[in-house]
């Protein structure tokens, strides 16, 4: 027998992402990533950076996610983004010069400014979003 779908719901600042039914969720917590599937125990979670995945049916959504919280509680899951952006509104190909032309600033540069780290944080953020449009629009 299959249990009922995980009811979920994915809230930025600016809307709500995504609210549906969900058979599965792997969420990008602070500490590693996190599997959810309907009838999970409770939980609260911080959320790191990386993709959000959620599979309804056949259909699998990705976000570039960075930070927030999770909370799973009676068969319903919210999260509470800090900031996110759908993998298919993300341009693989300028995500992928993205990544290039930071990879070649962080090269050249001094890794004792405070640019170079800026740099390093900018790049992570580039890999997070390439990694979620390559996943939604693979």
């Amino acid at each position: 027998m299959m249990s009922e779908p995980i009811q979920a719901r994915v809230i930025s600042r600016e809307r709500v992402l995504f609210e549906g039914s969900a058979e599965s969720v792997v969420a990008p917590a602070a500490n590693g990533q996190l599997g959810i599937l309907p009838r999970h125990a409770p939980l609260m979670a911080a959320l790191g950076k990386g993709v959000l995945k959620i599979r309804s049916g056949r259909q699998k959504t990705y976000y570039a996610v960075f930070g927030g919280f999770i909370q799973v509680k009676d068969n319903r899951l919210i999260m509470l983004v800090d900031k996110a952006t759908a993998g298919a509104d993300i341009d693989p190909a300028k995500a992928e010069e993205e990544v290039a032309a930071l990879k070649t600033k962080l090269q050249a540069g001094d890794t004792k400014t405070e640019e170079w780290k800026r740099l390093v944080k900018d790049l992570e953020v580039a890999r997070v979003c390439l990694h979620a449009a390559s996943l939604a629009h693979d």
